[in-house]
């Protein structure tokens, strides 16, 4: 890429000027979640976050309370009903080679950041709904509703966020090149 010609040079700030320690952001957003279903009297004690269970790029069944993994075709390659792996014949009886269609409300992309604290818990939450654990009648949709409203409440609020600000060094890897690579673009007379 020649810059030469280029006279702006702009920046989005996640991933790009301010790389994240994820897994620190996540157990945090998921430890005030589970706070908040824990003062509702919720059994979720027990739960603990667990940065394997999900991954980005992954999407939730909200309706059958799976997570699936497609290929870029859509088409599902792999599955779990809350945090139990799916056998090959099981997933492929439920989704058949249907290709995932993300304008549908039952899926929910997996793609930002805080996605695989709300994935981990929700998974978790199937297990114990599907031991009888929960309310009754709670169906899956519903139960990602509650998962969803409870994440959005714990930004809204601004405790997560206040927990970070009070130590950013513990949630924020330090780029050391970046400061020299801003100051190599002003100095080139480029607009920041």
């Amino acid at each position: 890429l020649n810059l030469r010609s280029v006279q702006v040079v702009g920046c989005d700030m996640d991933y790009t000027l301010v790389h994240y320690d994820s897994e620190r952001w996540e157990r945090s957003a998921y430890e005030h979640m589970k706070r908040a279903f824990q003062a509702r009297g919720w059994p979720v004690n027990e739960l603990r976050f667990d940065p394997e269970l999900a991954s980005l790029g992954l999407v939730i069944d909200i309706e059958r309370g799976n997570l699936v993994k497609a290929n870029r075709f859509g088409h599902v390659r792999n599955a779990s009903h809350g945090t139990i792996v799916l056998s090959f014949d099981t997933w492929l009886s439920v989704y058949g080679t249907a290709p995932v269609d993300l304008a549908e409300s039952r899926w929910q992309f997996m793609n930002t950041l805080f996605s695989l604290s709300e994935a981990c818990l929700y998974m978790q939450l199937v297990d114990l709904l599907d031991l009888g654990k929960l309310e009754p009648g709670l169906s899956y949709r519903a139960l990602y509703q509650e998962v969803r409203r409870v994440l959005d409440a714990t930004h809204l609020e601004g405790t997560l966020k206040n927990e970070i600000l009070s130590d950013p060094s513990h949630y924020v890897i330090l780029d050391e090149e970046l400061p020299h690579a801003l100051w190599e673009l002003k100095a080139a007379g480029k607009k920041l």
